[in-house]
């Protein structure tokens, strides 16, 4: 069965939301591991895009309005 990620209470505030800093792209996993607590890997891509891994290896991807908002 597909899993679906949940995205985070909150959006993390970004400068520039297709070029995340690292620091940035931290705060978007942090948030993202913190909704989704039995995700096995949380990858974060540049503009936001994140990858939600779980313990069955099912992925699920939240896109970039569900993670990060304008700063």
């Amino acid at each position: 069965m597909q899993q679906v990620s949940k995205e985070p209470a909150t959006k993390t505030p970004v400068k520039d939301t297709a070029n995340l800093t690292e620091d940035e792209k931290a705060a978007v996993k942090k948030a993202v591991e913190t909704a989704n607590p039995s995700a096995t890997k949380v990858e974060v891509g540049q503009d936001g895009t994140t990858t939600v891994t779980f313990p069955d290896g099912s992925e699920a991807t939240l896109k970039p309005a569900q993670t990060v908002v304008k700063s």
